[in-house]
């Protein structure tokens, strides 16, 4: 983690706290990410540090090639340039959790000194064809979804934009949200949250306080405001 020092780096930390933590090295993750996926177990990785993502990347790049799975990337907080295509070359999801970019900001700063322009890159995933999945991490950070998608959007909470070249579209934000669609059509999987205002044109300040109308789950009614 970035805030106890132990993501795994491929710089050392300012205050000699060493490059990280590694569980698993690259031999030892391939064995395990190789058995799982030829049993049918699509393996979704926990990387933060940038030294993590590309040993996770490595693995997933050599595994994929003879084993056809799904796979995904949890986190992939702080990535080399050079690393950030490579998701989207072999189809790999990067789940991610927006909410901690304006919550880590100030420990990104410090402990990431110099690099955190390649921190929590959704833009840059975007634009290079990586399928984004939006989660909550909860409780480390809000349940809430869409504390989520505001931070996307805004790069920030309540303070000047940090890194606003990585905020993506209203649009991104809500479809790594959903799982892909944003729009109802016949024959749709029921599953509808119903906002008390129109997103459309919404100033990307007000989304946290996006009110919730009624929500539906398999065709059921599971929320409705009084």
């Amino acid at each position: 983690m970035l805030n106890t020092r132990t993501a795994y780096c491929d710089d050392r930390y300012p205050d000699g706290g060493g490059h990280g933590e590694l569980l698993l090295d690259h031999d030892e993750l391939e064995k395990i990410v190789r058995h799982a996926a030829e049993h049918g177990i699509e393996p979704a990785l926990h990387a933060i540090g940038d030294h993590a993502n590309r040993i996770a990347l490595d693995v997933l790049t050599t595994v994929l090639a003879t084993v056809r799975t799904n796979a995904r990337i949890e986190h992939a907080q702080l990535l080399a340039t050079s690393d950030v295509p490579r998701f989207a070359e072999r189809d790999i999801t990067a789940g991610v959790h927006p909410a901690h970019a304006p919550d880590d900001r100030d420990a990104a700063d410090r402990h990431w000194p110099g690099r955190t322009a390649r921190a929590f890159a959704y833009a840059a995933l975007l634009d290079a064809g990586t399928r984004l999945e939006f989660g909550s991490d909860a409780p480390v950070a809000p349940l809430d979804p869409w504390d989520g998608i505001a931070s996307a959007v805004t790069r920030t909470d309540d303070r000047p934009a940090w890194h606003p070249e990585h905020a993506i579209p209203l649009a991104a934000a809500l479809t790594a949200s959903t799982g892909g669609p944003i729009t109802i059509q016949v024959g749709d999987c029921a599953d509808l949250v119903l906002t008390g205002r129109d997103l459309a044109g919404l100033p990307p300040g007000e989304l946290r306080d996006m009110p919730v109308a009624a929500t539906v789950l398999e065709g059921r009614l599971t929320y409705r405001a009084e």
